[in-house]
């Protein structure tokens, strides 16, 4: 058995709405000398001839924002494990030195893990279909405009610039796992045992890369060395029953499900901000989950809300596996995330 944590969780992590609206520490806004040194490195970068992604920290020289990141990687992994960064919003941009920039700032924060069996560094969060992932169990609502439920992805971080807003709608919701464990706690101490127990994860028409199989198989909750871990996805939990040998859910699973989307869509729990063009968004996936209203796009292609997005991990790959096992996706060229 597993050792499960019984008492609430005091940690910044464990964070509520009123403390974080009545916070503006987690929005941080780079100045005009922070912003001058991303574009004087952004031109080094591409000036180096290289293709972006083979590019490292040491191509995107950046001397005083090092010691910023420093800071904010304690933050997301000792703190509220959240921040916003904002003030790059530069119109004389083109694609290519906005993308280098975002890939560039992740390179100081964490390495890139890929993202999908495609073998994907950076991902492109865009409405290019409209299948509905509830119904088609491989689809995914990143490439939708629909709401998406609350959930993680597989890295340590996941960051996310902001390019474009929709025409309408689009915002982003975070919430405290830690939060949402110390309410289940709170309510329903009878369902804790649960988050400790075994359950097939859905890969999504995707495989393992260990064990080649459709799912991976890990917990809700992880506690460890006073560390307190939440993967949830609950569509990749209830697609995962399509699978022969998944350990059924019971009315148990689905009370427990229900409760961890109540707490976090709840008024006490639930932060909303709305992005902006330049915007970035840093997250700890082992603290926080992460949301998004559903929204309205423009009709035009070139005017559609679009967001980048890294994977990344703090010490390569090693610490989120050890919390989770393993997350990895196989790709065509047998790397793995």
């Amino acid at each position: 058995m597993p050792e499960m944590l019984m008492t609430p969780f005091e940690h910044p992590a464990a964070w509520t709405r009123a403390q974080m609206q009545g916070n503006p520490e987690w929005s941080y806004t780079l100045n005009p000398s922070q912003v001058a040194e991303v574009k004087a490195a952004v031109r080094h970068a591409i000036a180096l001839g290289r293709p972006l992604l083979s590019l490292t920290a040491e191509d995107f020289p950046l001397p005083t924002l090092s010691a910023r990141f420093a800071e904010l990687r304690r933050e997301l992994e000792d703190g509220r494990g959240f921040e916003l960064w904002r003030g790059l919003d530069v119109p004389e941009w083109s694609v290519e030195e906005r993308t280098a920039a975002f890939w560039g700032l992740g390179l100081h924060l964490g390495a890139p893990i890929v993202q999908n069996s495609k073998g994907e560094l950076l991902g492109h969060v865009m409405n290019t279909t409209s299948t509905d992932p509830t119904i088609n169990a491989n689809s995914r609502f990143y490439h939708t405009n629909s709401a998406a439920p609350f959930h993680v992805d597989g890295a340590d971080v996941v960051g996310l610039m902001c390019v474009r807003t929709a025409k309408a709608g689009g915002a982003s919701l975070v919430v405290s796992s830690c939060s949402i464990y110390n309410g289940i706690l709170r309510e329903r101490p009878d369902l804790i045992p649960l988050l400790y127990e075994p359950l097939w994860f859905d890969h999504r028409g995707e495989r393992n890369a260990v064990t080649g199989e459709p799912y991976w198989v890990t917990s809700i909750v992880g506690w460890r060395e006073n560390k307190l871990s939440m993967m949830y996805l609950r569509n990749f939990i209830e697609s995962g029953q399509r699978y022969s040998g998944a350990p059924p859910l019971d009315d148990r699973h689905r009370e427990l499900f229900d409760l961890i989307d109540r707490l976090a869509e709840s008024d006490e729990l639930c932060l909303s901000m709305d992005f902006q063009p330049g915007d970035i968004q840093w997250l700890n996936n082992h603290t926080t989950l992460h949301s998004r209203t559903s929204f309205t796009d423009y009709e035009e292609p070139e005017r559609r809300r679009w967001l980048l997005r890294l994977w990344l991990n703090f010490d390569e790959r090693k610490r989120f596996t050890e919390t989770y096992g393993f997350y990895g996706i196989a790709v065509d060229d047998g790397a793995t995330a």
